[in-house]
């Protein structure tokens, strides 16, 4: 009697362990799935919709660390102005970011007397 006890209980615990051991790995893959993956999808989709609205006029920041002013958009590339008279056609996969124009900046200023140009400043002092 005591022998088909054992069996009974080991035939059903085969099922148990199946499911005990596909559950751990099912969790990986959702947190994975939601840690790694969805991030980066919606990360992508956020480029994809900068890049389609660049236009000419705004200023971006490439992801070679260029600050640039873009002067033409094509379909699959830019033509970037990075400072007075050097232009370059960049893929419009090469462009990281939109930079939003400083309050206090008017677009007229020439981009050497901004405050933010890493220029010779007259306010550091003696070197």
């Amino acid at each position: 009697m005591q022998e088909g006890y054992y069996i009974l209980a080991a035939g059903g615990g085969e099922s148990q362990s199946i499911f005990g051991m596909i559950l751990p790995f099912a969790l990986i893959i959702l947190v994975f799935w939601l840690l790694f993956l969805r991030p980066q999808q919606k990360r992508r989709q956020q480029e994809q919709q900068m890049q389609s609205t660049l236009q000419p006029g705004v200023e971006v920041l490439t992801k070679a660390g260029f600050y640039a002013t873009v002067i033409e958009v094509r379909e699959n590339d830019v033509e970037l102005e990075v400072s007075p008279g050097t232009r370059i056609r960049m893929l419009k996969q090469g462009i990281g970011d939109v930079i939003t124009p400083n309050d206090g900046i008017s677009d007229d200023t020439p981009v050497e007397d901004r405050p933010d140009f890493p220029g010779d400043d007259k306010n550091d002092g003696p070197r």
